[in-house]
Order: C-alpha cells, then structure tokens, then sequence
C-alpha cells in the first residue's frame, strides 16, 4: 500500500533559478532528487519527506537535509508548475536563516526520461 499519492512516480523539475532535478518518489515517505545541469550534474540523495495533498492535484513536499537546508515544495501536477521556498544558514539574516525562493515547470516522466502523460 502506498504511504503517499506521488509513491513510485518520477518527475522533471526547472527552475527559474537555473536548478534542475529529477525527483524519484520513493516508498517510506522518501523522495531521491538528483541533480541534471551541467554545473553539478549527478549531485543526489535522499530525504525524508513530509507531504500534503489537496484538492485539484495540489501538494506539498516539504524536508530537511543533513546540511541543514530546509525544504519546501508547493507542486500543481495539472498546471505543471513548482514553487520552492528553502532556508539556510546565514548569520547575516534574521534569526540566522537566509530564504530563497524560485519558481518553474514540474513535469511527470517515464524511466526513460518521456512525458509520463498517464500521470496527468
């Protein structure tokens, strides 16, 4: 049994901010993101996740890495769209966190990288 919706569904992610991943929804609550521009291609771990789902095909995956960088996720699957705010440390801003925020598309794929249209 699935312990979230997105379980064994992969996904393509592009950010404004020039960031790219691939998200593996794995089982346990776990997400696997691994990273696909050119800069730090490769780059990848996993992560325990907190999800939320709401109506119209809306979620939130939210987590926090060992760095200490905080995570946060709002996805429209029928709008293919992501939104991310994330925390990390920074001495030079309030309560010692800096925030970051960027926006992009979100798509569903297959294992061989096509558009998972099924998911839709």
């Amino acid at each position: 049994m699935k312990q979230h919706p997105l379980e064994g569904k992969t996904a393509i992610i592009k950010f404004d901010s020039g960031l790219q991943f691939r998200i593996d929804f794995l089982e346990e609550k776990q997400l696997r993101w691994t990273s696909i521009r050119k800069e730090d291609e490769g780059a990848t771990d996993v992560e325990k996740i907190h999800i939320e789902e709401y109506p119209g095909g809306i979620y939130s995956v939210d987590w926090v890495e060992e760095s200490g960088l905080c995570v946060s996720y709002t996805i429209d699957t029928k709008n293919e769209f992501v939104k991310s705010f994330m925390t990390f440390t920074d001495d030079s801003y309030r309560g010692g966190r800096r925030p970051f925020t960027h926006e992009g598309t979100f798509q569903f794929v297959l294992d061989d990288g096509q558009s998972d249209t099924a998911s839709e």
